[in-house]
This record gives C-alpha cells, structure tokens and sequence, in this order.
C-alpha cells in the first residue's frame, strides 16, 4: 500500500487543525464516533483512536450531530479535564441549541465555531461565534486587494453576508471540556493566554477573549496561528504561532529565537518587528507567542506607479536594521554560509545544473568579502510586510531567519517577487521575463531595483562591488526549499525534469550568466 502524498497529507491534517484550540494538540487516546473522514484525519494526530472505551480513559472524544445518549457516553469516555469537540449540521437551529446540548449533557467550557470557507474540510479560518472583534477583523479581509490574499479570501463579502443573516451553510464546530482538573494539568488556549497577559505587558486581562485560528496553509509544513482579541476590539494583540507536523517545529523554535535575538541586541523591541512573549512546549511541540502585528499586505498595495515609493521603504526598513552590524572577515562567510551552502546546492540540484555554471558560480561566492553581520528574515516577500494606519512597514514571519546573516539578500529577494507582483507574472516563463527585465536599470523595475540597492548600499557604506556573490548565493539558498517541496509532492527523490522547471535554479542561472557577462 502507497504512502498518502502531500496533497492527502495536508487536507487531512486541516480537517483536525481544531487541535489546536484543546489544550493538548496531540490526545494520547481520543474516542471518535463520526465519518470516514473526520475519524481518519483524528486517527493521523490521535496515539489511539477507539469507537468505545472504559470509562473516563480518553483525552478527546469526537462526533458528528450526537444525539443526548451520545453525547452522554462522549462525556463518559473522557477524564476529567478532556476536551470533547463536535461537529453539528443543518438542520441545526443555531448556537444556543448546540451550547444548551452540550451542557445538559454535563460539559462545560463551551465553544462554537463557524470554519470558513463553508466547510469543515478545508477552512481558513475557525471563528469563534459570539465574539464581534474577531468576527469584525475576518470582515475586513474582505477588502483586501490583490495578491495572495485576495485570492484566498475571494467570497468573503458574501460569507459576512450570509453569517449575519443566519444562512451560514457550514457546521457549528463546539469545543467543550469534561468538568475537573486534567491530570496533565492542560487547559485550552484562551485560560493560559488569559493567565499570562499581565505578565506580557499588555495590561489588564480583558473580559472577554476569544481565540481565532487561522490556517488554509497550502502544504503540511504550513504553520498555524492563533489570534486572540480583547472583545470587542477587532484588532488582535496576540499570535500563537504552531507548527501541524514535526517537521515544521525547528522553523517555529527558529521564530522564536530570531525574535528574542534581535530584541536582545538592542535591548528594546525592533519597530516593526514583533516583540516576542513566550515559548510554550505542549507535548513536544512548540508554540511561540508574540504581539500580533496589523496592517495591510504590501502585495494588495503595490502597483506600477507606486513600486518605486514602497520599494525604497523596504530598502530605508531593512538599511535601519542593519544599521550598527559589525564587519565580518570574508573568512567568516566562506566556513559558514558559502561553503554549507554550494554543498547542499551540488547535493540537491548537481544532476540538472550546468556543470560550466557551477564552476562559474564556485568562483564568483567564494570571492565573498568582509561584510557586515546583520539578521535575516529570509522570507522578506511582499506578502510578509505589512503598511500599518500609520503607514509605517511592519515585517512577519521570522521562522526563516538567521541573525547570523549577510547583507543585501532581504532586499534582492523583495525585490525580484515585487516585480513579479506588478508585472502580474504568476508562472516560471512570465516570472522569469520579469526577472531578466529588472536587471535592466532602463526598465521600470530595473530602475526601481538599482535606485533601492544604491540606497541600501549607501546607508551601509558598502561598495557595489561587494554585490556579485550576494546576488549569486541568494538563490542558492532558496534552492533548497523548492527541492524540498518536489520532494513532498513526489513523496521521494524529485524527478529530474521537475528540478529542471525549478524558478530558483533558473534565477541563479540567470544571475550567473549576468554576473560572469555571460
């Protein structure tokens, strides 16, 4: 029997991102009485999963539209302190009868949800019902344009609609817990949040705090987030970040520590960066709070004539940054990032590269020099900066980072994708024109482009020189995360001509064959 590619994978660990809003994501022994494919997906994150146990010896219990004798046996399965989750569909009258259900039967803590999209198989969102700030702060990504979220939350002015009116066709999703302490001593996400805002220098706890859970990641290794809100209020104050697989843990424990880092540097929070709040291990995965940043992408903002302002924006944000960073020998930069880093390329892509290239390539990054030392967000594309209400830059998403880093790469990297935004180039071939296009300073992003690395350059008295092998091991060092998801789809070793229609190797071929004046 074939093991489930990545696409399975994935959907079925969204159908159970609910996981995240128990106080444990991962239940040791969960009672689960629902379909084939809600028990499945609880089977891929449960360590045992019964349709009937003894009494009081599971962690979660889980079904579909129960009845009050179910709902009954549900409570009885679990311990004291287990979570129960439940899925009601139409003709279900609304919340108050899932609410009245749930606590005749003897749960308390209860919890509805609404996922978004319509359905609980693949959702955006989990929103919880009867809290307006968060309900509002969905409504407004419906005003987005543009980019990424545009196209994620297209029919979002019609899902409001329907809500308000009471036409929502998806189910309530409910959380509810069995009275008493948990023997683990767990409590679900809103109780410990609520117990440690003080301390976190947000004030007083609010009244009322609700938890939305944002998800919709397109691969498993896609991170979720828990946003919560101060209700009413519609802006919220804290995210949580956590990863679905064990794989994805190392890039979250990375956020947390980039985060901490660069406050510790400069002995006060960053501007525009989040201020880290915790590091939180439940069941050895780990969760890293941090103030929640709010704004609009920059993707929905760029456009032709206004590339040129936010770009040089982006050039001053990142110029601040760096600003301070200590020189590094050149020696430095060969033992720690250039030869690592030509390795893992020769180890991942040396079957379809250019052998020519790679010698030309070897040549122009180990000719790095002394540059300054300065933190990385190595994701820094428009869909992870945000332009607050105050027009200010703010940047999310630090999971790639390396404080540890080199100069310049943030900035090429935003760049290249803010030319694919405004040129509207969505696949390799239209993509690459862009590219070619913004390495000429007579285009309109190659002027924008030599305009903001001239700016960037200046603020760090670096001189343009310095740039070939930057340009060069910039897509070295994305390489790999393209290899990476090949491999997922592929569920093994990537076919060859799949590395071959790689974006990333033939951005560096590109930036090669330029360098070299070839």
């Amino acid at each position: 029997m074939s093991e489930p590619g990545e696409r399975e994978i994935n959907a079925r660990l969204r159908r159970v991102d609910w996981r995240f809003l128990l106080p444990t994501p991962r239940p040791q022994r969960a009672l689960c009485r629902a379909g084939a494919g809600l028990a499945q997906a609880v089977a891929s994150i449960a360590g045992e999963v019964v349709t009937a146990g003894a009494a009081g010896d599971c962690d979660l219990a889980v079904a579909e539209d129960p009845d009050p004798l179910l709902l009954a046996e549900l409570l009885d399965a679990l311990r004291p302190g287990g979570a129960c989750y439940t899925e009601w569909h139409l003709p279900v009258v609304g919340t108050q009868r899932v609410e009245r259900a749930l606590r005749t039967a003897g749960f308390t803590d209860v919890t509805c949800y609404r996922p978004w999209p319509a359905s609980a198989e693949l959702p955006v969102y989990w929103i919880p019902l009867g809290a307006p700030g968060a309900a509002s702060y969905v409504r407004s990504r419906r005003r987005l344009r543009g980019g990424r979220t545009r196209r994620l939350l297209a029919g979002a002015h019609q899902w409001v609609r329907d809500l308000v009116r009471g036409q929502y066709a998806s189910p309530i999703c409910a959380i509810a817990r069995r009275p008493g302490a948990s023997p683990s001593g767990g409590v679900d996400p809103a109780a410990w949040l609520r117990e440690g805002w003080s301390a976190w220098g947000l004030g007083p706890a609010p009244e009322r705090l609700s938890t939305l859970l944002v998800t919709g990641g397109p691969r498993s290794v896609s991170k979720v987030v828990l946003l919560a809100f101060a209700e009413p209020n519609p802006t919220p104050l804290v995210a949580v970040k956590a990863p679905r697989v064990d794989e994805a843990a190392a890039g979250v424990r990375r956020e947390g520590a980039a985060l901490a880092s660069l406050a510790g540097d400069r002995g006060r929070p960053v501007p525009g960066v989040p201020r880290i709040l915790f590091l939180r291990e439940i069941d050895g995965l780990p969760l890293v709070g941090e103030t929640a940043l709010a704004g609009r992408p920059l993707e929905s903002l760029l456009a032709s004539r206004s590339l040129r302002g936010w770009s040089l924006k982006v050039a001053d944000w990142l110029a601040t940054l760096a600003d301070g960073s200590p020189v590094v020998p050149a020696g430095h930069w060969r033992e720690t990032i250039v030869e690592p880093v030509l390795c893992r390329f020769v180890e991942l892509f040396g079957r379809v590269a250019d052998r020519g290239l790679l010698r030309e390539c070897e040549g122009i990054v180990r000719a790095i020099g002394a540059l300054p030392r300065v933190s990385e967000q190595r994701d820094f594309g428009p869909w992870n900066v945000l332009v607050t209400s105050a027009g200010e830059l703010a940047v999310l998403d630090w999971e790639s980072a390396e404080v540890d880093g080199l100069p310049v790469l943030d900035l090429l990297y935003y760049l290249t994708h803010a030319s694919f935004n405004v040129d509207r180039a969505h696949d390799t071939d239209t993509r690459l024109a862009s590219y070619h296009r913004s390495l000429d300073p007579s285009t309109r992003t190659g002027a924008v482009r030599r305009d903001c690395l001239a700016r960037y350059l200046d603020a760090l008295g670096l001189e343009e020189t310095a740039m070939a092998p930057l340009r060069v091991l910039l897509w070295l060092i994305h390489a790999p995360s393209e290899f990476r998801h090949a491999a997922a789809d592929a569920g093994g070793p990537p076919p060859a001509g799949v590395l071959e229609r790689s974006l990333f190797l033939a951005l560096w071929q590109q930036e090669v064959r330029d360098v070299a004046g070839r």
